[in-house]
């Protein structure tokens, strides 16, 4: 104990140029440690993991981490502080509003050289924890077989209660709280859920504003909650990693412009009672907390943060924004100050957060994961909802998605050799309802034609599954219905019995905890129910269609709505979260929702008041809401116990296709040195599935280089692999693919012999080309994995 206290007397960290020591005895813990992700991108000789905590006093204390295999620990880490919501006395031209919140002190312990597949103990120690520290456990990534995650979103909001004022709805407990307990969960028919190894957050993790204290109030308590209950929440955030795209909200309000100082209005006319304690509204200095309170891959493009707005390829830097009392001030000390204080020491050296962490990518085992921003700052400001109501003004298009970003996002899929890709973004492309924020359309073809499998979105409150869809030339055009269809969809696949899907299926996990929207487009509700005005079709009869138009187009676009839908399942009437299975060639996708009673109030006049299981049986009521006072902060409500329910549940398998598709590399026999070898890669697709983002990969060794593709198929280069996206390949169709390398003087003899191809798709497994002689020439045909 004597020599911790003489290097905490000896410890000076360094904020703005100026050290400090703390008053110990005053630290108080604005949120316990959590766990994140840091810094851990693709795979490589170690894993790593950040544990971070916020103090609320100003000061500097020394925090140690104790971390190791076992609870004997054995190594440490001295976590390092910044000070954050401060960034405004940096302009004493700026006012400084009453609300403001303060400054606060974010700490980041980075462990780093940690071993793959292997479970670690770690415990803080410090000012303002427990005499015997805060312990925990976690595990890092897997590198192969089967894992498990969680996918959830829009869930950071306390809605007040209309019947019993002024209380507030604390809904998210009881999803964190079911989340906790997956490995208990029972379903008829369905294998025992494993552990989840981590969670996906599809975006608006805290409202109004973005800012510090509905993550202090609101998000932390029920994520890291010391205790697991339906009415508190779980301890999930301080032993699972959590991954979280960049919502509306998570930037401020609509995601076009961001207000670094305060608002001094009402949120809402609806929210009288809530008070700036749990909604969320930004109380001055302390915005974009997103930055600052998560740490996540750095791995995404400069220069295309919340600060930037773009149209098309032009941008401009006037995302940020200084408003109070009716007043606009501007203040680039202000802005620089905050963009400083999100730098955090990586492995690689200190780094802004928000100039890379709004778009990353990262491995996990087999599976490929891309984050993206879709906030309409990257689509000219433009906000769907302030354009009127699918009913109320005709649809628009949005500006091009920006080349910085399509570049980037291209070159992370084609880079990535894993079996399995996934795309996280908040606002959903495809929808069941008329959202008018569809602006992410720009990117499906894209999304489609470089192998991803499926998409995880938010921003709707409520879970919808697509059809899997194959984007078409119009996809991103303001909907119509003259012409030929947006988007096409295989209604055959049922996740069932027919498990390969002919497209790319669009998931949206917005249930987390903020359901109010699409209840009565309920799938359980065919021909039961309608809308409360205007007497619209209830159930699927309502949904888009593959013009991506529905009903309720109708006085903007002819015959809207009449065509084929594009949508699957769709549940709105309880909260939920999706758990996916992943093993090997295939994954299963569990939709499973909040805590429910063990009545059911269903009648012959209404069958389904809360919609169907995935087996079409009518839910059991859901709990009573747990309420909270906001004066206080505590429980008004007893609390309650309740069992979930599956809700959906469909399999993607990927096909072995090795005697099916065959693939052949033509490559002239002799090495004819500093000069141009051309490579010619034939397809032929026998098999009985059309084959969607299929991809020729051509492996070059030390000698050869890639010179040129004259094809007018978009090509990449990742080191020693070259990348044809070739996109859909019909039943039956060939295909040959034209790749010039250069051989250098200095090559080995016949180094031409050591060029290797494979096709991989997003449909089925990828084939390896193997070698045989064809008339004097070199040739390497369909094969093996």
């Amino acid at each position: 104990m004597r020599r911790r206290n003489v290097l905490g007397l000896s410890l000076l960290l360094l904020v703005g140029g100026a050290g400090k020591l703390a008053a110990v005895g005053a630290t108080k813990i604005a949120y316990k440690p959590y766990i994140q992700p840091g810094d851990a991108s693709n795979f490589g000789t170690a894993d790593q993991m950040v544990i971070a905590w916020q103090t609320e006093a100003n000061g500097l204390d020394l925090y140690t981490v104790d971390f190791g295999k076992t609870p004997r620990y054995g190594r440490r880490a001295i976590a390092r502080g910044r000070m954050v919501n401060h960034y405004l006395s940096s302009d004493p031209n700026l006012p400084q509003p009453s609300t403001a919140s303060g400054a606060r002190m974010n700490y980041h312990a980075l462990l780093g050289g940690l071993e793959y597949e292997t479970r670690y103990f770690y415990c803080v120690r410090g000012p303002g924890l427990p005499l015997e520290g805060f312990c925990a456990s976690f595990y890092t990534r897997r590198r192969s077989g089967a894992f498990s995650f969680l996918v959830v979103g829009d869930q950071g909001f306390f809605h007040p209660s209309e019947t019993q004022k002024p209380y507030l709805h604390k809904y998210q407990a009881r999803i964190a709280y079911a989340m906790s307990r997956l490995e208990e969960l029972k379903f008829p028919g369905t294998p025992a859920l494993p552990r989840p190894d981590f969670i996906l957050n599809t975006g608006d993790n805290v409202y109004i504003r973005g800012s510090e204290g509905n993550y202090r109030d609101y998000w932390m308590p029920v994520w890291n909650s010391d205790v697991a209950a339906c009415d508190q929440g779980a301890p999930l955030a301080r032993s699972l990693p959590i991954y979280v795209a960049i919502g509306n909200h998570d930037i401020g309000g609509a995601g076009d412009i961001v207000n670094l100082l305060a608002d001094d209005a009402p949120v809402s006319p609806a929210l009288p009672a809530v008070g700036e304690r749990f909604s969320g509204a930004l109380e001055g200095g302390d915005a974009l907390a997103y930055f600052n309170n998560y740490y996540l891959p750095l791995n995404g493009p400069q220069g295309v943060d919340p600060q930037y707005i773009f149209d098309g390829d032009a941008c401009r830097a006037e995302g940020f924004t200084f408003a109070y009392q009716g007043k606009t001030y501007r203040s680039p000390a202000a802005i620089e100050a905050y963009r400083a204080s999100t730098t955090v020491p990586t492995l690689s050296g200190p780094r802004r957060q928000i100039d890379h962490m709004s778009n990353f990518s990262f491995d996990y085992a087999n599976a490929h994961f891309v984050f993206l921003d879709a906030n309409p700052h990257l689509f000219n400001a433009r906000v769907g909802a302030r354009g009127g109501s699918a009913d109320k003004a005709p649809p628009f298009g949005y500006s091009p998605y920006p080349s910085v970003l399509l570049d980037w996002l291209i070159a992370d899929l084609d880079r990535s050799e894993q079996l399995w890709k996934f795309v996280v973004y908040h606002q959903p492309a495809f929808s069941a309802t008329a959202t008018r924020d569809y602006q992410m359309r720009a990117i499906a073809r894209v999304l489609e034609d470089h192998g991803a499998n499926l998409v995880f979105n938010g921003h709707v409150h409520n879970y919808q599954r697509t059809h899997p869809l194959r984007a078409g030339r119009r996809v991103a055009e303001a909907p119509d219905t003259r012409g030929e269809p947006a988007v096409e969809v295989d209604t055959a696949f049922d996740g069932l019995g027919r498990t390969v899907p002919d497209g790319l299926i669009h998931i949206i996990e917005g249930s987390g905890g903020f359901t109010n929207s699409g209840k009565e487009l309920e799938d359980s509700a065919v021909g039961r129910r309608t809308a409360e005005a205007g007497a619209l079709p209830g159930g699927p009869a309502g949904w888009v269609d593959t013009h991506l138009t529905c009903a309720k187009m109708a006085p903007f676009v002819a015959n809207a709505g009449r065509g084929p839908k594009i949508t699957a399942r769709f549940k709105a009437r309880v909260f939920s979260f999706g758990n996916v299975v992943v093993d090997g060639d295939h994954l299963t996708l569990y939709q499973i929702s909040e805590p429910l009673s063990a009545t059911c109030s269903a009648t012959a006049a209404d069958p389904f008041p809360y919609g169907s299981d995935a087996d079409g049986k009518a839910l059991a009521d859901p709990l009573a809401d747990p309420l909270l006072d906001p004066a206080t902060g505590e429980l008004v409500t007893p609390a309650t116990l309740g069992t979930p329910a599956l809700l959906d549940k469909f399999t993607v398998t990927r096909p072995d296709l090795t005697d099916r598709l065959s693939v052949e590399l033509h490559v002239p026999t002799g090495t004819t040195r500093s000069q141009t070898l051309p490579c010619r890669v034939r397809l032929v697709n026998r098999s009985p599935y059309a084959l969607n983002g299929t991809q020729v990969v051509l492996g070059l060794p030390t000698g050869v280089t890639f010179a040129a593709y004259r094809g007018r198929e978009r090509c990449t280069q990742h080191e020693r692999s070259v990348v044809v996206t070739v996109g859909r390949l019909e039943k039956g169709a060939k295909k040959t693919v034209t790749i010039e390398c250069f051989v250098a003087r200095e090559a080995p003899p016949d180094v031409s012999q050591a060029i290797t191809a494979s096709v991989r798709s997003s449909t089925a497994l990828p084939v390896v080309a193997k070698p045989v002689t064809l008339q004097g020439q070199s040739a390497r045909r369909t094969a093996v994995r």
